[in-house]
């Protein structure tokens, strides 16, 4: 008959303390990537932003040719613009907080800086780009505000399940 040896038990348990501690450490290197890359995309937006801002006055509907303007028509109002970045921001923050109460993971997408800086065009076209930066603007970095307080919330409810793990067991 075998002696039970007490030294296999504890080889084990750090074994598995050391697979835990890699997974928690990749799970933290994902979490920090995704911050860095909202980061990258608030960067983005802030130098569109610095762009807009110098041709404020630039009516990019007047500068285009004869022809093109009677293809596309009048520009758009910019109470039309407006609302329109109304609805985009209150549909973006009514998913985003749909996703936080789910605890659904955060998705980046870059198409979102696309959308977000769209707004500056639309208002380039209304000539309105200097009367309507500063929403734009403030809209923007509240989304990104969002998402990024998303990620952090996410990332510490993750890593704190996967700390919580090898207790439950």
């Amino acid at each position: 008959m075998r002696a039970y040896d007490h030294s296999e038990k504890k080889d084990d348990e750090h074994a598995v303390y050391d697979i835990d501690r890699s997974r928690l450490s990749v799970q933290v290197t994902r979490w920090n990537g995704m911050i860095r890359r909202n980061l990258v995309e608030v960067v983005c937006f802030l130098l569109i932003c610095i762009g807009a801002y110098n041709w404020r006055d630039f009516n990019l509907f007047e500068q285009a040719a004869e022809p093109l303007r009677q293809i596309l028509g009048y520009p758009p109002p910019a109470l039309y613009v407006s609302i329109a970045l109304m609805v985009y921001v209150a549909a973006v923050v009514t998913l985003r907080l749909t996703a936080m109460a789910r605890d659904e993971p955060p998705e980046l997408k870059w198409q979102n800086l696309g959308y977000r800086t769209a707004f500056f065009m639309f208002y380039s076209f209304s000539g309105a780009v200097a009367e309507h930066f500063v929403p734009v603007f403030v809209s923007g970095l509240l989304l990104y505000a969002m998402e990024q307080c998303h990620i952090k919330l996410y990332s510490v409810r993750m890593i704190t399940e996967e700390r919580e793990l090898p207790e439950r067991f």
